[in-house]
């Protein structure tokens, strides 16, 4: 089973401490070492490109309506949503140590892509 992780925030909250770029850098060296890490990265700002009556728009982010901004992602190739929201667990906890204070959400979203030739 494939899982997207988002990691959002307050759009305000600021550059994370260093402490924990480091562990997360490392949680993320670890996830790929076990095989469930698929791929990672931060996330620069949105454009949204909408189909309201007909009409194609694009507006550029961030939005003044937004009270949380994803921050970066991470997909997964995992054998359970017990083991995705386990990974989830262990990225909130990260952010609970090493940047205190914070509001932090992680959301766990699983993937339905085509089915694998390979498993057949």
């Amino acid at each position: 089973m494939r899982y997207m992780m988002f990691v959002k925030m307050a759009p305000d909250a600021g550059p994370p401490p260093a402490a924990l770029i480091e562990a997360v850098e490392s949680e993320i060296k670890q996830q790929y070492a076990d095989g469930v890490l698929l791929d990672a990265d931060g996330l620069g700002p949105a454009v949204e490109i909408r189909l309201t009556d007909g009409e194609v728009t694009h507006v550029d982010g961030p939005y003044a309506e937004a009270k949380e901004v994803a921050g970066g992602f991470s997909l997964f190739e995992v054998r359970s949503q017990d083991e995705a929201l386990e990974l989830g667990r262990r990225m909130i906890q990260l952010h609970e140590e090493l940047w205190p204070g914070q509001d932090v959400a992680v959301e766990m979203r699983p993937l339905f892509g085509p089915p694998d030739p390979a498993a057949d």
